[in-house]
C-alpha cells in the first residue's frame, strides 16, 4: 500500500512538471516577468473603512464640499445625507484656522494665503498640502454681455483699475463693475495667485466685495447693473453648485473653461485643489491611509462620480 502511494505521487509530480513545461512552451521560453508591484493606495486604498468613533475632523472649501462629503459616505459607509454630518464646511478661511489651531485634522482647500501661511508660520504649524483634484479659475459676466473673451493681462488690467469700460475690450460703452471676494476666502487668494498681486488690486466700497460665492455669482447674474458686472471662482462651484442660467463664463485666451480643457490642461488658468494635514502627522496615522486612497483610482472615481477632475 506504501509502495502504491509513493508511486502515485511520482506520477502526479512527473504530469505537473510536464504540464508546467507545455506552459512554459506556449508563452516562450524565458521566463515570465514579474509583475510591477502596485501602489499601496491600489492594494489597501480601495478596502477602507472606518466607524465614526474613529473618523477624523475633516473641513474644507465650499467647492470641494461635495467631493469630501462624497469621500466620507464612501469611507463610512453611510448614505451621502448621513455622511454629511460627519464632516465640515466652514470654507476656506476657517478650514485653514481650524487646522492650525488643532480644530480639524483634514482640510480640502486651495493653497493657503500669504496671511493663512503667516498666521501658521507664527503658531509653528508645517503645512503638508498634496494635489489631487485640478480645476479651473474662471471669470463669468452676465449673458448681455457681448464680451466673450479675455486675456490674463486683460483681467489684470480689469481688477488694477486701469481697463474701465467694456468698450476698450470690444464690447458696448458700459463701466466695469469689478465685484470682489475678502481676503483668505480661496477664490480671493485664487485671484492673486494667477492673475495679480494684493497690492496691485483696486480698492473696492463694500457693497462690491461678497463674503460668500454665491452672492457673487448672483450679483453679476441679477443685481443693478448686472450687465457690465464681472466677477471670478472655481470652475466647480460655478459650473456645478451654483449655476446660474443668467451668467456665462469668458473665454480665457480664447479658450472656453471646461471638463475637457481643464482636463487635458490647455485652460490657462488651472488650479489644483489640495488635502491639507500637518507636517508632522505619524507616518501610521489614518490621515495618510486616507490620503492614499484619494489619490487611488477608487478615490479619483469618486472624484469623477461627483463632477471633479482628478489629477494623473
Amino acid at each position: 500500500m506504501k509502495k502504491t502511494t509513493k508511486f502515485l505521487s511520482a506520477m502526479l509530480c512527473l504530469a505537473l512538471i510536464f504540464s508546467m513545461a507545455a506552459m512554459a512552451g506556449c508563452t516562450g521560453s524565458q521566463p515570465a516577468e514579474e509583475p510591477e508591484p502596485k501602489d499601496i493606495a491600489e492594494l489597501e486604498g480601495l478596502d477602507l473603512h472606518y466607524t465614526t468613533d474613529e473618523w477624523p475632523v475633516i473641513d474644507g472649501a465650499t467647492a470641494l464640499a461635495p467631493f469630501y462629503e462624497a469621500m466620507a459616505a464612501e469611507l463610512l459607509g453611510l448614505e451621502p445625507e448621513k455622511a454629511k454630518t460627519y464632516v465640515l464646511c466652514n470654507r476656506t478661511d476657517g478650514a485653514y484656522e481650524n487646522l492650525i489651531d488643532g480644530s480639524a485634522d483634514m482640510i480640502f482647500c486651495s493653497l493657503p494665503s500669504a496671511e493663512q501661511q503667516e498666521m501658521a508660520d507664527n503658531a509653528g504649524f508645517k503645512f503638508e498640502k498634496t494635489p489631487f483634484l485640478n480645476g479651473g479659475f474662471v471669470f463669468f459676466v452676465n449673458k448681455s454681455n457681448p464680451v466673450d473673451s479675455i486675456t490674463i493681462q486683460q483681467a489684470h488690467d480689469i481688477y488694477a483699475g486701469k481697463i474701465t469700460n467694456w468698450k476698450e475690450l470690444g464690447g458696448e460703452d458700459r463701466e466695469i463693475i469689478a465685484y470682489q471676494r475678502p481676503n483668505n476666502s480661496g477664490s480671493q487668494t485664487g485671484l492673486y495667485e494667477y492673475i495679480i498681486k494684493e497690492d496691485e488690486l483696486m480698492d473696492a466700497p463694500e457693497e462690491m466685495v461678497f463674503g460668500a460665492m454665491d452672492g457673487i455669482v448672483d450679483a453679476v447674474a441679477n443685481y443693478d447693473n448686472a450687465e457690465g458686472a464681472i466677477g471670478y471662482s472655481y470652475y466647480y462651484y460655478v459650473a456645478n453648485m451654483h449655476y446660474q442660467e443668467d451668467i456665462k463664463l469668458l473665454k480665457i485666451e480664447g479658450i472656453e473653461p471646461s471638463d475637457e480643457t481643464i482636463g487635458n490642461g490647455t485652460y490657462p488658468i488651472i488650479n489644483p485643489s489640495y488635502v491639507i494635514i500637518s507636517a508632522d502627522t505619524p507616518k501610521d496615522s489614518i490621515l495618510r491611509d486616507i490620503i492614499e486612497w484619494i489619490c487611488s483610482e477608487k478615490g479619483k472615481e469618486v472624484a469623477r462620480r461627483a463632477g471633479y477632475i482628478p489629477r494623473g
